[in-house]
């Protein structure tokens, strides 16, 4: 399961790519991401995948915060369930 709280990205020049969202994708879902040029799309990819990290909020897999997850630890979980 993912699941987004509260998650915000405002980047260095001030602009909000997130606005606040919550989100859970259970297990088997599937989820297709639609919206205009800069209307934040592979911004919440970037989060979900950690390649970036939220200005406010969590990110949750299989019930772990990510963000608390040194990048070597995150690769280490990446093999067996996160």
């Amino acid at each position: 399961m993912i699941e987004l709280k509260n998650i915000t990205k405002i980047y260095p020049n001030g602009f909000q790519a997130i606005k606040p969202l919550n989100l859970t994708i259970q297990k088997g879902d599937i989820m297709g991401i639609i919206g205009y040029s800069g209307a934040g799309k592979s911004t919440l990819i970037r989060l979900i995948n950690r390649l970036e990290s939220p200005t406010t909020g969590e990110v949750f897999i299989n019930g772990v915060n990510i963000l608390n997850l040194s990048t070597r630890k995150l690769q280490k979980s990446d093999k067996k369930s996160v």
